[in-house]
């Protein structure tokens, strides 16, 4: 029931202003007692800090897959590692990856594994307390070596990556410092082609906005789980919308 008092010109008369001074209202508000039933209880729960609980039973008693993944995610949220579990969700269990890792290392036999592994010391290390010659000829190995001597990482590093030596052009430039480092793994990343350079290349760039913004979206819990796994804390939430809106705008 709602009052409303009107307002009355000057000039009308006494008698009509009596007539029209007041207005009632009456009108339905229809309740939903299940929607008030549920906002006390989620009241309740944001008193009691039992977000955890809450998103079980909301996932216990889920009707649609999509609607259990929703609450189980939202479940992460409150607890600790988030994003660990955030992984696992996604599909990603550190377990299972170790133990496919282990099966894939297994594959070749035990005993032929020696075998190769006493072989290859044998023909490529240098024997303990023996001499070694240290060529300084004209070719690649010699010049990298004279390269070694007077301390020019750069330019052994850069013969390595001539020659097509990858693997020494990185150790080398381990050696050399960070600024070398980061200048041979630019030049790695620019010749080396395979599926999995541009990955490769974002993760040791820390380039996480490389991997939101160009990867397929059918890899977008890929690209998800390079960011809770590798992202900062401060950076985190905006790779998250930007990957959130390319998936919106598909």
């Amino acid at each position: 029931v709602t009052f409303e008092n009107m307002k009355v010109l000057p000039q009308q008369g006494a008698e009509q202003q009596q007539q029209q001074q007041q207005r009632v209202f009456i009108s339905q508000v229809v309740t939903e007692k299940e929607f008030l039933r549920r906002s006390d209880q989620l009241q309740q729960v944001v008193q009691s800090q039992g977000f955890i609980n809450y998103c079980q039973k909301k996932i216990d008693g889920s009707q649609t897959e999509f609607e259990k993944n929703v609450w189980a995610f939202l479940k992460v949220n409150f607890e600790d590692d988030s994003r660990g579990k955030y992984l696992e969700l996604l599909g990603y269990r550190k377990e299972d990856l170790g133990k496919k890792i282990a099966l894939a290392l297994n594959k070749v036999d035990g005993s032929d594994v020696c075998i190769k592994e006493e072989k290859q010391e044998s023909e490529f290390l240098p024997l303990a307390g023996g001499t070694f010659n240290i060529s300084v000829s004209g070719d690649i190995d010699g010049l990298i070596t004279q390269a070694l001597l007077t301390g020019n990482f750069e330019s052994a590093v850069d013969l390595c990556l001539h020659d097509n030596r990858m693997a020494d052009a990185i150790i080398l430039a381990i050696a050399g410092g960070q600024e070398l480092l980061a200048r041979t793994q630019k030049k790695y990343f620019a010749k080396s082609q395979s599926k999995i350079t541009r990955l490769i290349t974002a993760v040791v760039m820390k380039n996480w906005r490389e991997i939101v913004e160009s990867c397929d979206l059918q890899n977008w819990r890929e690209a998800l789980a390079a960011v809770l796994t590798y992202a900062n804390a401060d950076e985190f939430s905006a790779l998250c919308d930007l990957l959130g809106t390319r998936l919106e705008n598909e």
